[in-house]
């Protein structure tokens, strides 16, 4: 089982908690939110994240999702990442955060795990136009 550590700013990562919750029931054992606030330190985010960190890692690695690159939780996330234990998709989406939920659990393959979430969040966005819904 792969660990899922999905670090995003606070309100998001309210948003995220309560979409798990309402798709699976309740957050995956192998699920942690950590949620940053703005007027959080980096050091204590990254505090958070060591101890997520060991939590979650039961010797297959953890996958990173964050929301924004370049933001307080991607670039904390990001300095975290020291070994091929851990790996990071940045640019959260629903997709990508369902798929993520719904292998990790399965998944032994850390670089795969990371391929398929990152091919459903690219996957999960479309451009619909008028046309689209209004065949001619």
């Amino acid at each position: 089982m792969i660990g899922l550590m999905i670090v995003t700013h606070e309100t998001l990562g309210q948003a995220y908690t309560q979409l798990a919750e309402h798709i699976f029931g309740a957050m995956p054992e192998n699920v942690a939110i950590l949620s940053v606030r703005q007027d959080d330190q980096p050091e204590a985010v990254r505090a958070k994240a060591l101890v997520l960190l060991a939590q979650l890692d039961e010797g297959h690695g953890v996958l990173v999702l964050t929301d924004i690159f370049g933001a307080t939780p991607c670039n904390v996330a990001r300095n975290l990442i020291h070994n091929d234990k851990m790996v990071m998709i940045t640019g959260l989406n629903a997709p990508m955060m369902v798929k993520a939920m719904q292998y990790a659990k399965e998944s032994n393959d850390l670089l795969t795990l990371a391929a398929e979430v990152k091919r459903a969040a690219i996957s999960g966005i479309l451009t619909i136009t008028y046309d689209d819904v209004n065949d001619k």
